[in-house]
């Protein structure tokens, strides 16, 4: 590697990180910005010429790569002359420094693509050569007026800038005269300058960090000031590597330029080895945060990863375990453990990152350890027997967590004022302190993570709760056809001993039971498979009409039919549709008194199929429809009702594409409509008629 690469890049790399360094407290005022500006402008010169050395470029971008460079520095010294800090310089000069790198920048770009013969080309190229050497001594010059004319009390401030800038515009003074007078560049001289300025980038942090009206107050991620940082040493490392194989290819003899490739070759890796490296990562990132920050932490950047890791669903990482890697990545800590309720009374490890403990690492929730925890909100550092810098007296830690190999802080899990639990972080790769920023972010963050493991906790509690609710919808169901079987029984045997010896009610009895029979095993099939519907098929809306009414003839009234389409054909679960039709009209006997009446009809309008009940009962306000008729588990029968019955009519009819309507008036009757799709009939089997349906027809 050439040694002008090494230096110039190092160079570029320190004025980018002393520009990004400089975007962080602006003050209002145009002198930070023209800092900025001549900081990055000297970052892109030094880049450019490093550039220079792999790819030849023409000599006149060369110096107006100069010139610009400066025209910046002087620009910014001009501004701190005329804010004030230097008055005695004659106004004549500030206005003739513009004009004059103008011309010059002008010229170079101009005169320098000219086509001249070779003996002009010397004295073309001098025009700007000197009129750099002339900008350089007119920097020196402002730096020292602006030394002489500030106040004593101001010369603190000012004191490193004057000495940084100095010592650059006095050595490009050197290589300006140099070249003037032997019209050609002394090698060494030009490759060391881009090194040269790099040492003045401290002079300049100095300067900038006792004069906060330089700063800008932009925005600059740390990440960009860790990389930056890690290119500035990158840079150092380079130009170190490159010195060391040309000592070895100079004095090396004849091996000399096999040891220096070899040399070389392990120094590459080393520095892969480096860039690579978690613990110098650490070490870097603690150093820039102390050393060039006023804040620990970028609060955004961290907030926006840590709900980032919560959030970020994984099969590979429960959310437990990107609970501990959310904390774990604010201290660059390597691992940690999770412990939380496994039951009222104890804390149990239930997640672990990089990290083991025994299963019997149990803590009691009512012990000392966790109660400092949960009442102090209390960081408790391991290392240092408790203490995390809140105050108080220290707490012996437990003995488990004595025994955990790298132990380091345990930070609380609060949700609202109660501890759900607690997470362990290991020591992290670079060693640390805990200030007041740590111990507030963690508290923090410890938060925000109690908060999403118990959302996750409730919504698994409420899949659960999904769960058995189906089951005690579908048992609410099998109940409720239960009671209408036990009511039908209890109807036969209050009868039995006034009819026994009547032959028709003994056959109507046993026809009955037999219903019973096939309605229970129906029930008992419908539990096995855990669904309360059974497979629905096409059949005729008449004939379950019937079967309902046939199954309601003991009560008073009587159904009634007052109008049955034979045509009509619905798809429904023909068990499950004719006990809704039970229900319905059971309600409406219910309402209606022994002398009333209880209508069905069935007709056929557009594709539905409609199926009316209507009675003369006591009727229903529009509150009570709108509020409580269909609402589950509520009844107006005492112990005698479910309460399931309306609501459990009105699912299914949804379900199967269909609508309810009810309208009702308190004294004159009930109407319940239902409407379901209809379907054109297929070859059904014809089907003898039984009695009641033959005297209905």
């Amino acid at each position: 590697m050439d040694v002008g690469v090494a230096t110039y890049t190092t160079g570029a790399a320190a004025f980018f990180v002393l520009a990004m360094l400089l975007l962080t407290s602006w003050r209002g005022r145009l002198q930070g910005a023209l800092l900025v500006a001549a900081a990055l402008g000297t970052a892109l010169w030094s880049g450019f010429l490093a550039f220079v050395f792999i790819t030849p470029m023409p000599l006149a971008l060369v110096l107006a790569a100069e010139i610009a460079r400066s025209a910046l520095w002087l620009t910014f010294l001009l501004r701190l002359l005329g804010a004030g800090e230097g008055v005695a310089l004659p106004s004549k000069l500030r206005y003739a420094v513009h004009p004059l790198w103008l011309c010059l920048l002008a010229y170079t770009l101009v005169v320098g693509y000219v086509p001249v013969g070779t003996a002009l080309r010397g004295y073309v190229a001098a025009v700007p050569v000197g009129g750099l050497f002339v900008l350089a001594l007119i920097g020196l010059i402002l730096l020292e007026q602006l030394y002489r004319n500030s106040r004593p009390s101001q010369r603190y401030a000012i004191k490193f800038l004057c000495i940084g800038l100095g010592a650059m515009f006095a050595y490009d003074l050197v290589v300006y005269s140099y070249a003037l007078m032997l019209h050609s560049v002394a090698r060494n001289l030009w490759n060391a300058r881009g090194l040269v300025d790099a040492l003045v980038v401290p002079l300049l942090a100095v300067a900038a960090a006792r004069n906060p009206t330089w700063s800008l107050d932009v925005f600059v991620s740390r990440r960009m000031v860790f990389y930056s940082t890690t290119l500035l040493g990158a840079g150092i490392y380079l130009v170190a590597v490159a010195a060391g194989g040309y000592y070895i290819r100079l004095y090396g003899g004849t091996w000399g330029t096999l040891a220096a490739v070899v040399f070389l070759f392990c120094a590459g890796v080393l520095l892969l080895m480096l860039l690579f490296s978690g613990r110098a990562r650490a070490r870097v990132r603690v150093f820039v945060s102390k050393h060039f920050f006023s804040y620990k932490y970028d609060y955004r950047e961290e907030w926006l990863r840590l709900i980032e890791t919560l959030a970020r669903p994984t099969e590979q990482m429960p959310l437990p375990k990107r609970s501990i890697l959310a904390l774990a990545q604010i201290t660059d800590s390597p691992g940690g453990i999770l412990w939380a309720r496994s039951d009222p009374h104890h804390f149990k490890p239930t997640a672990m990152w990089n990290m083991q403990t025994a299963d019997d690492a149990v803590q009691p929730v009512e012990s000392a350890f966790v109660r400092v925890l949960e009442e102090r909100q209390w960081i408790y550092d391991v290392t240092a027997s408790g203490r995390s810098g809140t105050g108080g007296e220290n707490v012996p830690a437990p003995d488990w967590l004595q025994q955990l190999h790298g132990a380091w802080i345990v930070v609380p899990l609060l949700q609202d004022v109660e501890m759900t639990g607690f997470i362990v972080l290991a020591r992290p790769r670079s060693a640390r302190q805990l200030n007041w920023e740590d111990l507030d972010l963690l508290k923090t963050a410890g938060r925000q993570v109690a908060s999403y493991l118990g959302h996750d906790e409730s919504a698994r509690k409420l899949a659960e709760a999904r769960q058995f609710e189906g089951y005690n919808r579908l048992t609410a169901f099998v109940m409720h056809d239960l009671k209408n079987v036990v009511a039908q029984q209890s109807l036969m045997v209050s009868n039995a001993e006034r009819h026994k010896r009547n032959p028709a009610f003994v056959d109507d009895m046993i026809k009955t039971i037999s219903h019973s029979i096939n309605r229970m095993n129906r029930l008992l099939e419908q539990l096995r498979r855990g669904d309360a519907a059974g497979r629905p098929r096409q059949v005729r809306a008449h004939e379950m009409i019937a079967r309902a009414i046939d199954e309601t003839r003991g009560r008073q009234p009587v159904p009634e039919v007052a109008a049955s389409d034979q045509n009509v054909c619905i798809y429904v679960e023909t068990d499950r549709f004719c006990a809704i039709l039970g229900h319905i009209i059971r309600n409406a006997q219910d309402a209606t008194p022994t002398d009333g009446h209880v209508v069905v009809s069935l007709r056929c309008s557009g594709d539905n199929a409609i199926i009316e009940i209507r009675d003369d009962g006591a009727g229903m306000d529009a509150n009570f429809i709108r509020d409580r008729l269909f609402q589950p588990f509520f009844t107006t029968k005492s112990s005698k009702g479910m309460g399931v019955g309306a609501y459990q009519a009105r699912e299914y009819v949804i379900n199967a594409g269909g609508s309810v309507d009810v309208t009702s008036e308190p004294g004159q009757g009930t109407a319940f409509t239902i409407s379901l799709p209809a379907v054109q009939p297929e070859a059904l089997p014809a089907r003898p008629a039984a009695p009641v349906q033959e005297a209905l027809r």
